[in-house]
């Protein structure tokens, strides 16, 4: 067994076991399991979002599109800031109304404030579909990861196998309180080793960052403009940015974290700390500039990365100590895994609460609900690694996949909190819509115009639909919406 072999699978033992020890001797209700009885306070609530948001795109995607495609992999950094800026407005109030109506979903709050529980299901089923790339992303990277930093002692299939059996066990038992204390430890992993890449890789080969810019603009002078070395240029730039800062918010285990948070002042004051995670991106992002440089001056390296996304590990394992390669392959399965994690659990949620208990069993109780849901966690585990499997794709498009379905929740989501004019059929209407663009787009070979993401044509289509069939339709029964008034319109005393 390798040094590296032997740090990773430390740290997988001790995670899991931290993850296990979360939820023992505590009474499974649906609030605990689902969101961890509303209890997380600053630390734990931000490590929880970090951890979330930061997955295996970030540890080797980034790098990997930086080292094939160029600058137009900043687009990451500026999506960040975009949707940082929009969860102090919406965060808190998310929170607010979780708490005040008991959502533990998504769902619970569009079929609550719309009135219509079969677009709940509908919202709860979109939510599954496209959360499923986004977890494949994940399998992808664990078994990437352990594979390349071990030298190739495990096949990436058996670290799938592996990694996930021990994800499965501690959401299985703790839920969403095992995720944040595992969190808690992966988050210091994850952000250690991606600094340390930043500054590892440009003095190793170059000698620091200066030399290394001047070799990759020598070599490849498109590389670092935009359109650049893919031909990828403004309009996919801001258009991508606007679809993955608008959609940030929207994953629905982003949402199920802002309602364990104990209280909206807490996830106000994370709104404006959070953003410090985005300087980790910039040092993957460096690395993935040093290896394209490498590859266009070492051909020997260049035939080693057989996939784009292998670039940083191939070159840790190659020219660092086994001892580096291992460490920083733990902080990239822990990226991977506490995403991995929440997925898992936010679309166990949806599906058992959200489609049979609200859509087909009415009458089914809480307690079903949550036995239902620690069933349903293996399946979608097992489903994503069958995709893993039989499906493989670059990661960055596995989460751009993810996210042209996902933003489209946000005209119910922002409209629901802000507004009153929107009706349940325009809601209905423009998730459709949307929906049907991004499936003509992504299956169909429709081109966008100007170069657009699909995703974000498809969010203006659904956007114009809502503003089209609202006005014609049925609008939300008054005393719901003064409910809901109400709700978001009252500071309670730990929210002020």
């Amino acid at each position: 067994m390798t040094v590296a072999l032997v740090v990773i699978s430390v740290w997988l033992v001790v995670t899991t076991a931290v993850g296990i020890l979360a939820g023992r001797h505590r009474a499974l209700s649906v609030e605990e399991y689902f969101v961890a009885g509303r209890s997380f306070g600053l630390v734990l609530f931000y490590v929880t979002a970090a951890a979330e948001i930061y997955s295996a795109f970030a540890f080797l995607g980034l790098a990997g599109w930086a080292a094939t495609k160029g600058a137009s992999i900043l687009y990451a950094p500026a999506y960040g800031a975009i949707a940082y800026g929009l969860y102090f407005f919406i965060g808190p109030r998310i929170n607010r109304i979780g708490r005040a109506m008991g959502y533990v979903s998504q769902p619970d709050f569009l079929a609550d404030r719309y009135g219509s529980r079969w677009l709940g299901v509908a919202v709860a089923v979109v939510g599954v579909v496209f959360t499923l790339p986004y977890l494949q992303l994940q399998v992808m990277g664990t078994g990437m990861i352990v594979h390349l930093a071990s030298g190739g002692a495990v096949s990436w299939q058996g670290a799938v196998l592996v990694s996930f059996v021990a994800a499965v066990v501690f959401v299985y038992v703790s839920g969403l309180r095992g995720i944040a204390w595992t969190s808690l430890l992966q988050a210091i992993v994850m952000l250690g080793g991606m600094f340390a890449l930043g500054v590892l890789f440009p003095a190793r080969y170059y000698g620091g960052l200066r030399p290394m810019f001047e070799a990759l603009l020598a070599l490849e002078p498109d590389h670092l403009t935009l359109p650049d070395s893919s031909g990828l240029g403004i309009g996919w730039y801001v258009s991508t940015a606007l679809l993955s800062g608008l959609g940030f918010w929207m994953w629905p285990h982003i949402v199920m974290a802002t309602y364990g948070a104990k209280s909206e002042r807490v996830v106000r004051r994370n709104a404006t700390l959070l953003p410090l995670f985005q300087l980790a991106l910039l040092p993957v992002i460096l690395v993935g500039f040093t290896c394209a440089a490498r590859a266009g001056t070492d051909p020997a390296f260049a035939a080693r990365v057989t996939n784009p996304d292998h670039a940083m590990l191939v070159a840790l394992v190659d020219d660092f100590p086994p001892i580096v390669a291992g460490l920083i392959g733990a902080g990239g399965l822990a990226a991977a895994l506490s995403t991995a994690t929440a997925l898992i659990l936010s679309s166990a949620t949806l599906l058992a609460r959200n489609v049979v208990q609200q859509g087909f069993r009415r009458g089914m109780d809480d307690a079903a609900v949550v036995r239902l849901g620690r069933l349903l966690v293996p399946g979608l585990t097992a489903a994503a690694v069958v995709l893993a499997f039989a499906a493989p794709s670059l990661l960055v498009n596995l989460l751009l996949v993810g996210y042209s379905g996902i933003t489209q929740f946000f005209p119910a989501v922002v409209l629901g909190l802000f507004a009153r004019w929107p009706s349940p059929a325009g809601i209905g209407a423009g998730l459709f819509a949307g929906i049907a663009t991004v499936v003509a787009c992504q299956l169909g070979g429709v081109r966008p115009p100007a170069g657009l993401h699909p995703g974000f044509l498809g969010l203006l289509v659904n956007l114009a639909a809502v503003a089209v069939v609202s006005p014609l339709s049925r609008s939300v029964d008054p005393a719901r919406l003064a409910r809901f008034e109400r709700a978001l319109g009252t500071d309670s005393a730990n929210g002020a």
